[in-house]
């Protein structure tokens, strides 16, 4: 079983600093407002069961006192689970996706598989690996966290 751990890269690795990453795990409930709308809330994810929506938020700190440069936070998606399209998020950083285990990154619209021989887009279910790259520098005691969805198979 593939475990869900933030490997956390430094491109290029000129200034010394010290980016320090907590992941959390949310269940994903669905709530009726009171207005007859619906909305999905994080909440502790006390029981999961198959066909449970679980959202994953990465948060990062710079704990350092250089800038950190070329931040890259890779996540995989964890097995028994199918990463829910659309789903990755965070402010100001590009993200890209793997369906070969993280071996090969590339924009949701550009992936893509190759299965029985013949080459397809890839859809959700290939979905293994989600790369975020932090284009800016992360100044010292700054902060800031990326997020991605699953469903539980």
């Amino acid at each position: 079983m593939r475990s869900l751990i933030a490997a956390l890269l430094f491109l290029p690795a000129f200034a010394i600093a010290q980016v320090t990453l907590t992941t959390e795990a949310f269940k994903i409930a669905v709530v009726n407002n009171a207005d007859g709308t619906v909305s999905e809330q994080w909440i502790a994810a006390e029981e999961i069961v198959p066909g449970d929506k679980v959202g994953y938020r990465i948060s990062y700190e710079n704990t350092g006192a250089q800038p950190a440069t070329g931040v890259v936070i890779n996540n995989p998606v964890p097995d028994n689970t199918q990463y829910v399209a659309n789903s990755a998020a965070g402010a100001g950083s590009d993200i890209t996706y793997s369906a070969d285990g993280g071996d090969n990154f590339a924009a949701s619209a550009d992936l893509v598989v190759n299965k029985n021989g013949k080459t397809r887009k890839a859809r959700a279910e290939d979905i293994t690996d989600i790369r975020w790259t932090l284009p800016e520098a992360v100044a010292p005691k700054a902060s800031g966290s990326v997020e991605f969805q699953v469903r539980v198979k």
